[in-house]
């Protein structure tokens, strides 16, 4: 069975948190926030989170982050922009 990946393939957009919307700092483009994600999710690999809370904290799905994770093991952080 396969089950939807992201928020935008259930139907979800990305949407700030109330603290964000109102603040001076710019929309960020859905790159930027795609590598975000993925620098944020380096730090928590680093930090030896688990998978699960690494997804549920940036907001993707679990599978998401296993490809992050492997492709950060065979290259680095470099490898994830």
């Amino acid at each position: 069975m396969w089950w939807p990946c992201g928020w935008e393939a259930v139907g979800v957009a990305y949407q700030p948190s109330s603290s964000v919307a109102g603040s001076s700092l710019p929309a960020l483009s859905r790159p930027q926030l795609a590598e975000a994600r993925r620098v944020r999710a380096v730090e928590l690999f680093e930090g030896g989170v688990s998978n699960a809370e690494i997804a549920r904290a940036v907001g993707v799905c679990a599978e998401s982050v296993r490809r992050w994770r492997r492709v950060w093991e065979q290259g680095g952080a470099s490898a994830l922009r």
